[in-house]
């Protein structure tokens, strides 16, 4: 028996595992803490590995290699010169611009031109128009197709072509392949066409105030194809 101030520690003859009693000597029947390496804790008492929350953002960001990320900032470049060089006015940045830009702008279609609205619009509105003289002495008449409003979504393309066949001087093969076409379909309605004649026809827009908006149309031939008999 081992006495230290007011707790005595018994040990039994045997086991040498001693038994603790109290000041008032009578003994707990409880085993002193003893320290106990971790790898022989039974593995029910071991502490829970802690379990991420649900709701943790999964990594999934694309990783690039370094060859990857140049290309990409090289095209951002790119883009940025391109429209840079499209909407700048006019100036020695912009030529230079344009011509390092200018096969990267062909081959996107990011140029932009907005002349045709500031500062100096149009002051006349043009239509293309075939007029087709027949065998039988009758007139037919083939105009580009244009409207206003919503419809122009779909056939303003053709009144772009049309403004190329009478503004590009050397637009004469495309002058002639469409005078053909038209005589084609003069044909397959049932005529005889003769002679193909592409008219420009004009109207002033006037400026606002009171009065009429735009003045009268005028026509004027720009192209005349004779119609071989087939």
């Amino acid at each position: 028996m081992e006495r230290s101030g007011a707790i005595v520690t018994i040990r039994d003859a045997d086991t040498a595992a001693p038994r603790v009693e109290d000041p008032a000597g009578v003994s707990t029947g409880e085993e002193p803490a003893q320290d106990v390496p971790a790898d022989d804790v039974p593995a029910d008492d071991a502490p829970p590995e802690p379990v991420p929350a649900a709701d943790a953002p999964a990594d999934d960001a694309p990783s690039y290699r370094p060859w990857q990320r140049f290309g990409i900032s090289v095209l951002i470049v790119a883009i940025l010169l391109s429209v840079l060089a499209s909407v700048t006015p006019d100036s020695a940045i912009k030529s230079g611009l344009v011509g390092l830009t200018r096969p990267f702008i062909l081959v996107t279609a990011l140029d932009q031109r907005w002349g045709v609205f500031a500062p100096n619009p149009r002051l006349e509105t043009s239509n293309v128009v075939a007029r087709v003289e027949r065998t039988d002495g009758t007139v037919g008449e083939y105009p580009l197709e244009s409207a206003a409003g919503i419809s122009e979504y779909w056939n303003y393309r053709w009144r772009k072509y049309g403004e190329q066949l009478w503004t590009d001087k050397t637009a004469e093969a495309e002058r002639t392949t469409f005078s053909r076409w038209v005589a084609d379909q003069d044909r397959a309605a049932g005529h005889q066409p003769m002679r193909v004649t592409l008219l420009r026809q004009t109207r002033p827009n006037l400026a606002p105030g009171p009065g009429p908006d735009e003045g009268p149309w005028t026509e004027v031939p720009f192209s005349t194809m004779q119609v071989s008999g087939r």
